[in-house]
């Protein structure tokens, strides 16, 4: 499952009709438009690749006032942009999962049933702790040191995984609940979601492209309940400096298109075994806002 040059020309060719679409029907608002592309490449990059999306779009906003979310409308938008790219990267396997539940066939390594228990079972814990820590780690976003570790310790534990030998072993019970308790932790900014999950599969000796696929069909249920939560809390309202439709259609197609593209290039990094070289970029950028939030206080 790597990143082939259809794959690539599809994405781009989307970006690129949302673009022109924008610029047509919007011109008159290209400021708010730049924020909704900077906004969107950073989540459709960050997302899948391991180095924390909320993170990078916490550092950001600190960084940069100016590039604050334009308010919950668009965060949803640009989340559910990124749900979708699993679920069409992944869609032929979806359907075989799906289809599966009836005879109980194996699907890459696992039973069907298997699948959709483990994803279940891995869940529970991830909306437990999210649901429990949410309003706790509340102000973890706006502290840089707080999220320049968080990104270290995200760079060590993808760093370990160059030491262990490769395996071919399949996902447990027990080692799905383990996946589940750590995606919870990455609601930390600059905890890796992905980085996280798809390294203790790994250590654990689970065939690399099973412990993608997982992680990443994981995501969906966890993308999708904070998704809600956010539109359950949803309180924008219209004004002179409203999200235009617009700007919210490429928004999300950028952010789908760019993560649909990572999707495959964490496949290749797994695969060829440079899975672990995203930690120097964790490292250089935990070093540059730790130097950052130490220069603020």
């Amino acid at each position: 499952m790597g990143v082939g040059r259809r794959q690539v020309a599809v994405a781009v060719t989307v970006m690129l009709v949302a673009v022109v679409y924008v610029f047509i029907n919007n011109a008159a608002t290209s400021l708010s438009l730049a924020y909704s592309i900077i906004l969107a490449v950073i989540q459709g990059l960050t997302e899948f690749l391991p180095i924390s999306s909320s993170g990078h779009l916490a550092a950001v906003q600190l960084i940069w006032p100016a590039m604050q979310f334009p308010g919950e409308l668009f965060e949803v938008s640009v989340h559910l942009g990124t749900t979708a790219a699993v679920l069409f990267y992944y869609r032929h396997l979806i359907v075989k999962i799906l289809r599966g539940q009836l005879d109980n066939r194996i699907v890459d390594g696992l039973f069907s049933r298997q699948w959709a228990a483990y994803i279940i079972l891995a869940s529970i814990p991830t909306a437990a702790i999210g649901l429990g820590l949410e309003n706790l780690i509340r102000g973890a976003f706006q502290r840089l040191d707080l999220i320049a570790l968080c990104l270290a310790l995200s760079g060590i534990v993808l760093m370990t995984t160059s030491f262990v030998a490769r395996r071919e072993y399949t996902i447990t019970p027990l080692l799905a609940i383990a996946i589940g308790i750590i995606q919870g932790a990455a609601i930390l900014p600059g905890i890796s979601r992905s980085g996280l999950t798809i390294s203790l599969a790994l250590l654990f000796g689970v065939a690399h492209r099973q412990a993608v696929t997982f992680s990443f069909l994981l995501s969906v249920p966890a993308i999708l309940g904070a998704t809600l939560l956010e539109g359950l809390n949803f309180h924008e309202t219209i004004t002179g400096t409203e999200i235009l439709f617009a700007n919210l259609a490429f928004a999300t197609l950028s952010a789908g298109a760019i993560g649909y593209i990572c999707i495959g290039l964490v496949h290749r990094a797994t695969s060829e075994k440079w899975w672990h070289r995203f930690a120097w970029y964790l490292w250089a950028l935990s070093a540059v806002l730790a130097w950052l939030a130490l220069g603020s206080s």
